[in-house]
């Protein structure tokens, strides 16, 4: 098993993605966990701050060391883990939300960042940095109340973060060991896409590019979407913040 085979546990940390990039820096082999009981700063895409109350969720982040052909299917594997380890624990259909949520009945249940360092033609290691709201009451945090989900809610009960966090960690060991042997993940990943063929909006936060509506058309290799415009044009989409229109 390459994923989890080593795990450094902290009670708390500033970010699992910052302790796990010095590990990578120094050395550390690949498949390394860092996992927090809390991060004061847990961030996601667009640097968006990742809320997680202390000891109800998990925050990891993993060391891989990928071929540079690999990386576009890196954030494929962590959400297809995600996917499942949710079918799992909860016995419900999970969706992935391009390019990088997982949902349960709409609502985000976990978030995924990828971070890499590349040297010239090839990559000195690349970070997956997972959140997934196992024990979290969304109810009780008006920023989040209306948008995320958690085990916890779908379960009816008290979830356990280790049994949740092993189950996760076999799922993405399973997916990265397809990646290193070869094998394409789009296939998979698009079929839990929740927005193929619908009419959608994709903003461009942290930047000037304007919203553009368009329609999902399909998923290219590379995990980046190609879309119709309204204006009938095409334009592929590597990033962005997608919302489903009425």
């Amino acid at each position: 098993m390459i994923i989890g085979s080593r795990i450094h546990f902290l009670r708390q940390t500033v970010s699992t993605m910052d302790e796990c990039r010095s590990l990578a820096r120094t050395g550390s082999i690949e498949g390394t966990v860092v996992l927090a009981n809390f991060q004061c700063a847990g961030r996601g895409r667009f640097q968006r701050i990742w809320l997680s109350p202390s000891g109800e969720n998990i925050q990891a982040s993993i060391l891989v060391r990928p071929k540079i052909t690999e990386l576009p299917y890196l954030n494929m594997a962590a959400a297809l883990a995600a996917s499942n380890a949710a079918t799992e624990i909860t016995g419900l259909h999970s969706a992935i939300k391009w390019p990088n949520d997982v949902e349960l009945a709409g609502k985000k249940l976990c978030g995924i960042l990828i971070e890499s360092e590349i040297s010239g033609a090839g990559v000195d290691f690349a970070i997956i940095g997972i959140g997934l709201n196992v024990n979290l009451e969304p109810e009780r945090h008006k920023e989040i109340k209306n948008s995320a989900s958690s085990l916890k809610q779908f379960c009816g009960r008290y979830v356990s973060r280790s049994q949740t966090f092993h189950v996760l960690l076999k799922h993405l060991n399973h997916y990265y060991e397809r990646i290193k042997a070869g094998e394409s993940l789009t296939s998979e990943w698009a079929s839990k896409l929740n927005m193929l063929g619908c009419d959608i909006q994709i903003s461009f936060p942290g930047t000037n590019k304007p919203s553009i509506n368009c329609r999902a058309d399909s998923l290219n290799e590379d995990g980046s979407l190609s879309v119709r415009v309204d204006d009938g044009s095409m334009f592929t989409a590597t990033a962005g913040e997608v919302t489903l229109r009425s």
